[in-house]
């Protein structure tokens, strides 16, 4: 188990100047008070934390400074270009920067450093938040643990999550996403990660990045801001793409996985009674209560960590069978006799294929429905991966499926050319006009797939049912 740094560093006005820079007109006693953490969103700002006003195409956060300061607040990080917009009455209570974000980046950066813990940095294709789960559940058997808020995951989120952190935890967990290069890069080097997770590699938003050789270059990123000494990466060792990427990489290197080549192997893999999964790691026994191959690859780099941190094997196999699938991904729910597996947060092919895998290890011998929709940001590839999604729909036993969205021709033809009939395809151009298909489709006692990428909203399918 590592050393790890317990002093508690304090959040205070008076550090958020020093690290940002910020032009102020603060009190004296305004600089002492010890502040929560920080907030771009007026709505849900907590008391003694700093409002972010930060300014977007839809709208500039600099109009809702005076709200923020009056629900609690205690300053406002503001860009000196736009004071125009806020009123002199709260001008004691601002700080005065170039471009606010920079400085919550700055910001952000220097209170890591002065943490001096652990903090475990995880990006890939797909799985993150799933895999973020799972080891922050393990490690909170014997720590304190700082985590993601939410789906705080990008280039504003990752900063706003690690500026929740106390001061008293022991390690953090920090989710990284990014859709294009150098975007991991830059929050690598605010996290200063000790251990990197990479989940996988696969197309999601490859429409931005172009290619999936760049994919992996950008999830490698997470690198950048590792120290050379001590730490170590963990990566999905049934992923090739991965393994290139890591090919002369002079770095302490875990695989994780199902193959010959991970140090962290799952075997003898069981779906019980369509309800949970079993498996095993050096001989003993985990359970997941939820059923779904997939999810294990990301209990595997918490089993790991948990050891690594000093959790007993016994809280680590508690720990991974509470978890649960979270909301819309991946949870099993019950209407009209009908099974439905809810999984519309998002929808790329890698988790796509989970999923269907999800469907025919749940339906075991009902009848598999599969209700898809678009995946989104795929680019020149979009065509052709979704003519392969009806294609693998078919090559896994779905008996009905309704496409839906733009691309659902498309999944069609290629349901069709993989020699699925007319009649058992149906396609819908929106989740309203899938509803009313599905009200049709579905039988008592059908499995039923909910799969897409957020845009489509699938969701709505279930929830009118």
């Amino acid at each position: 188990m590592p050393r790890i740094n317990k002093t508690t560093p304090f959040l205070t006005l008076h550090n958020a100047v020093r690290w940002s820079g910020a032009a102020n007109r603060f009190s004296a006693s305004l600089l002492k008070r010890t502040i929560t953490g920080f907030s771009n969103d007026s709505r849900t700002v907590e008391k003694d934390d700093v409002f972010v006003a930060l300014s977007t195409e839809k709208d500039d956060g600099h109009r809702y400074v005076t709200g923020a300061l009056r629900r609690g607040a205690a300053a406002a990080l503001v860009a000196k270009r736009k004071l125009s917009l806020v009123s002199d009455a709260d001008a004691n209570k601002l700080l005065v920067v170039s471009d606010p974000l920079k400085a919550l980046q700055r910001i952000a950066l220097k209170y890591r450093r002065a943490l001096g813990i652990p903090i475990i940095g995880i990006t890939g294709s797909s799985g993150k938040t799933t895999t973020r789960g799972f080891i922050a559940a393990v490690l909170k058997q014997k720590l304190t643990v700082g985590e993601t808020s939410g789906n705080l995951n990008n280039h504003i989120g990752v900063p706003l999550s690690l500026l929740r952190f106390t001061g008293k935890e022991d390690v953090g967990v920090i989710e990284m996403g990014a859709n294009h290069a150098r975007e991991i890069h830059a929050l690598s080097l605010i996290v200063g990660p000790t251990i990197g997770v990479i989940t996988n590699i696969g197309y999601a938003h490859i429409g931005y990045f172009g290619s999936l050789a760049a994919i992996a270059r950008a999830k490698m990123e997470i690198t950048d801001g590792m120290s050379d000494r001590g730490g170590f990466l963990m990566l999905n060792g049934d992923d090739p793409r991965l393994i290139h990427a890591a090919s002369g990489m002079r770095r302490t290197i875990v695989y994780f996985g199902m193959s010959r080549l991970c140090h962290v192997r799952a075997r003898n893999i069981r779906i019980v009674d369509g309800a949970s999964t079993l498996f095993e790691v050096n001989g003993e026994e985990y359970r997941l209560a939820m059923p779904g191959r997939h999810f294990i690859y990301g209990a595997l780099p918490a089993i790991y960590l948990g050891r690594y941190f000093g959790v007993p094997r016994e809280l680590i196999a508690r720990a991974i069978e509470s978890m649960a699938p979270l909301a819309m991904r991946g949870t099993l729910e019950k209407k009209s006799g009908a099974t439905f597996i809810v999984d519309c947060y998002n929808a790329n092919p890698s988790s796509m294929k989970s999923a269907i895998d999800l469907l025919r290890d749940v339906s075991g011998n009902k009848r598999p429905v599969a209700i898809v929709g678009d995946m989104l940001e795929l680019g020149r590839h979009s065509r052709r991966l979704h003519l392969a999604l009806g294609k693998q729909l078919v090559r896994s036993g779905v008996r009905e499926i309704l496409a839906v969205g733009q691309q659902a021709p498309i999944v069609e033809q290629g349901a069709l050319e993989e020699g699925m009939r007319q009649k058992n395809i149906t396609i819908a151009a929106n989740g309203a006009e899938a509803l009313e298909i599905a009200k049709r489709l579905v039988r008592k006692n059908d499995v039923v797939l909910l799969k897409g990428s957020r845009g489509v909203r699938l969701e709505t399918v279930f929830e009118g049912f």
